[in-house]
């Protein structure tokens, strides 16, 4: 490949040898590379300061067989922040993981990559745990797993409760239902499949066993991420209960579609009391466990 320049940020960092690091990196116009800075552990190194982890910055590589080598580099941020602070280092540390779990090599994702470079600008200023809902979200869309909320996924119903667009605070009462779904959905319930990856009308969901209760809050507050600027969707405010619903509704999702379980859910976990850290388990009426509305569909 030769020498080549990118715009990358540093996901992942190995000592190698006695002064080496093997890096993971996420390139803008390369995608996920691996990559050898030699000598980069010596106090004397000029390429000390441009590999830190999570680092934006601008590199000079030379293309090798198993992997490249930085021959310069100068960091754009360093987002030193983000280890001062324990919360930001646990969303920090998922935001990485989750990119570089759910990409393959030397195949560029420009949109996710500035999404993980605004996420991390975005940790200065908003509260972690709302942020990485909000990222998890967006980055469902991006990879093409976007929850669907235009109507039932199996049977193309409308019975399920439509939201305007707007915070999810603008929760708007439960409509009727329409002919061929005779059995509405339990008031502030939106039924929700997450092998299908959408919503489900009533009487589907009756015939769903994977079939999960997500709370109208819930709902309104993944379409609100989905449409909104990130910056702005990690502003709005979110009762306790709801947080954690979606926490357990998007690492199941996540978990589902993407096939991965993260080492960091389980630290930023810990880090947020009442939070198990684990993934919710697919065919659980999860708003249920944390205080919101549970139960199945009537047959």
């Amino acid at each position: 490949m030769g020498i080549y320049k990118e715009e990358a940020i540093i996901l992942r960092s190995m000592a190698f040898g006695e002064a080496d690091r093997i890096l993971t990196l996420f390139t803008r116009g390369t995608g996920k590379v691996a990559a050898i800075a030699k000598g980069v552990r010596k106090p004397s190194s000029r390429l000390r300061g441009a590999v830190q982890l999570f680092s934006h910055t601008h590199l000079v590589l030379y293309g090798g067989k198993n992997l490249d080598t930085i021959t310069q580099g100068d960091a754009d941020e360093t987002f030193g922040f983000i280890e001062q602070d324990l919360d930001r280092l646990a969303a920090a540390s998922c935001f990485v993981e989750l990119v570089d779990r759910l990409t393959m090599e030397r195949q560029p994702q420009p949109k996710l990559f500035q999404l993980l470079l605004t996420a991390l600008r975005a940790l200065d200023g908003s509260d972690p745990e709302l942020l990485g809902r909000v990222f998890e979200t967006k980055l469902l869309s991006v990879m093409g797993y976007r929850p669907q909320f235009e109507g039932c996924v199996i049977g193309h119903h409308d019975d399920w409760q439509r939201l305007q667009p707007g915070p999810p605070a603008a929760v708007p009462a439960p409509t009727h239902p329409v002919d061929g779904c005779p059995a509405p959905a339990p008031p502030g319930v939106v039924w929700f499949s997450i092998e299908r990856g959408g919503v489900l009308c009533s009487a589907c969901a009756a015939n769903c066993p994977e079939a999960l209760a997500l709370s109208l809050p819930a709902v309104a507050a993944l379409n609100y991420f989905l449409s909104a600027p990130l910056d702005r969707a990690a502003r709005v405010r979110i009762e306790r209960r709801h947080r954690l619903e979606l926490s357990s509704f998007l690492r199941s999702f996540i978990g589902y579609h993407g096939e991965v379980r993260l080492r960091s859910w389980q630290f930023a976990g810990a880090r947020y009391q009442g939070d198990a850290g684990e993934p919710g388990v697919a065919g659980r009426a999860m708003p249920g466990e944390h205080g919101g509305p549970a139960g199945r569909p009537s047959e």
